[in-house]
């Protein structure tokens, strides 16, 4: 492979557009509903796994396991993302540990429903401190990082599809997605010419352990499905290529863009 990604991609041969093999991929919410399966195809087209996560996660083991078996090496550091402290000490025991990054994953996340005027102030709180600040700091972080290393990156960040369908009961969590979204034009504008790509994801309605009470109502799944112009729910393993797709030397000339995986909702 003749490839500079700071100076111009040469070529990459087709047969390796899309291998990780040897890169470090830093991801939060990996034990989450999406988080889960597409780290563990992150791992399976090549990347070892450093996970983000919080003290005592239920699902640690399940994705360590996963993650393992697809033969990777698998690494976690745990940490409070609604604490701006707790993210500055996990990412310095990251690079004191030796980790030199290569992609960053970011899926942690909340969503929350309200009326507007039903929003408390501890609600905002919650929201903003992991939808909006999190990200904000360990894409922060990330980049940094890489700048300093003279190296380039690529950062991957979860908005949503709410941020342009703004349904009644959910406009604190669409609000944040449209900062996510935001944000990542932001930095990728400062961090192209550092050889750092930044694209955001937006997921549809996925079938999740988030979406599970939306999901188990039957009104509601119906209007999914009559809504999505593939005529079904979305599954977290949708999202798994377009993830690497965005980690891979395949999308080396793509960035500050946001890939919509609805199944064909809003343009419908």
């Amino acid at each position: 492979m003749t490839h500079d990604k700071l100076n111009g991609s040469i070529h990459v041969p087709t047969q390796q557009l899309f291998n990780l093999h040897g890169k470090i991929a830093i991801v939060t919410g990996a034990t989450g509903g999406i988080g889960l399966p597409v780290t563990v195809a992150l791992a399976e087209a090549g990347a070892s796994i450093v996970s983000i996560q919080v003290p005592r996660d239920i699902n640690a083991d399940a994705l360590r396991i996963a993650v393992e078996a697809t033969g990777q090496t698998f690494r976690y550091f745990e940490c409070n993302l609604m604490d701006a402290s707790s993210i500055k000490t996990c990412f310095t025991e990251i690079w004191d540990a030796g980790i030199v990054p290569d992609i960053l994953f970011h899926a942690a996340g909340i969503t929350h429903k309200s009326t507007v005027v039903e929003t408390s102030v501890g609600t905002l709180d919650r929201v903003i401190d992991l939808n909006i600040k999190a990200a904000y700091l360990v894409c922060q972080a990330f980049g940094e990082r890489l700048i300093t290393l003279g190296r380039p990156g690529k950062v991957i960040n979860i908005a949503s599809m709410a941020a342009d369908l703004v349904q009644e009961g959910v406009n604190v969590y669409s609000s944040s997605k449209a900062f996510v979204r935001s944000m990542t034009r932001g930095m990728s504008n400062e961090w192209a010419r550092y050889g750092i790509q930044v694209n955001s994801v937006s997921p549809g309605w996925i079938a999740t352990g988030m979406c599970r009470d939306m999901s188990q109502d039957a009104d509601f799944h119906q209007y999914v499905v009559d809504r999505t112009s593939s005529g079904r729910w979305g599954q977290p393993e949708d999202l798994r290529g377009v993830v690497i797709f965005l980690a891979s030397a395949a999308s080396d000339f793509i960035t500050g863009a946001d890939i919509l995986v609805d199944g064909g909702v809003l343009f419908r």
